[in-house]
């Protein structure tokens, strides 16, 4: 792990590691009825880790999740709210240790709107920033995202929410740098008091990735170069190529009071290559529990 970090060639993560815990420790001089922890864990399992096509490249695995967010309101305003964020993330695999990582990000949002009650709309803008480093150096990233949603109360209980996603990630290995954008939209219905159910769909259009023993030349020829020897998936080669994935997640939520709640939900993807004849598709299932502490 020490080689890995030394080699980090964008941003070294010991550095953001440093800043992160300076401005935890601001949060914690500065807390308040404004500061606020938001706690995560969740377990799941995914059907096709390796995001492969073929039933013999398939491989599937379980995780654990352990985060927390520390969130300071920094600007409060008539029309807005003004918050930042720092998140520290583990995320820990059964099966296949190299895709088992630790997060460190930074977030800024801003939410707004120009009134309040049913069918009027609302604002949010979101920027982040953070490294990924996994047990596999290959895969370890800087990521970017920017997000703009809109969202509007229908009535008591539905809350409908769309937006508009640019995600960027630099990786040690070009075959796992990515540039997508996505559009998404959600409906979230209170079916009784506390009790939620959830629909989000993604469109997703950029770079994909999928791992196979055996890579025919007209697929490398489509990923542009872009292929290697996938430390993780021993004996399979992972490649990029442009394409669309679809996304398509319900879930549920029950609130158990004003600061936790339990989440289940499923996500089904199918992705499909633009310039090759290349589909697969997967299945994730979370359960988590979320907590938020007020300082």
């Amino acid at each position: 792990m020490i080689r890995k970090i030394a080699m980090f060639k964008h941003f070294p993560l010991k550095n953001f590691f440093l800043l992160v815990s300076s401005s935890l420790l601001a949060f914690q001089l500065q807390a308040g009825s404004d500061t606020f922890i938001d706690f995560e864990a969740t377990i799941g399992a995914d059907d096709n880790v390796t995001r492969a096509a073929d039933n013999f490249d398939i491989e599937h695995d379980a995780f654990f999740t352990l985060a927390g967010t520390v969130g300071q309101i920094l600007l409060v305003n008539k029309s807005g709210i003004l918050k930042g964020k720092i998140l520290l993330e583990a995320n820990k695999f059964a099966r296949f240790d190299g895709l088992s990582n630790v997060v460190a990000a930074g977030k800024i949002n801003y939410t707004f709107g120009f009134g309040s009650g049913f069918g009027v709309p609302w604002f949010s803008l979101e920027a982040d920033y953070g490294v990924v480093e996994f047990e596999s150096f290959l895969r370890d990233s800087n990521i970017g995202r920017a997000t703009a949603t809109m969202g509007m109360q229908i009535d008591d209980s539905t809350t409908a929410r769309l937006g508009f996603s640019y995600q960027n990630r630099d990786a040690e290995s070009k075959v796992f740098d990515t540039e997508n954008t996505s559009f998404f939209v959600n409906l979230d219905w209170e079916v009784v008091r506390k009790h939620i159910v959830y629909a989000t769909y993604k469109y997703d259009e950029g770079d994909i990735f999928s791992s196979a023993t055996d890579v025919e030349v007209y697929v490398i020829d489509a990923s542009s170069g872009n292929i290697v020897e996938d430390d993780v998936f021993i004996g399979k080669r992972t490649y990029r190529v442009d394409g669309t994935t679809q996304f398509v997640t319900l879930g549920y939520n029950m609130i158990r009071n004003l600061d936790s709640s339990f989440d289940f939900s499923a996500r089904y993807l199918e992705s499909e290559a633009k310039d090759v004849d290349l589909t697969y598709s997967g299945l994730t299932l979370r359960a988590s529990y979320f907590h938020r502490f007020n300082l």
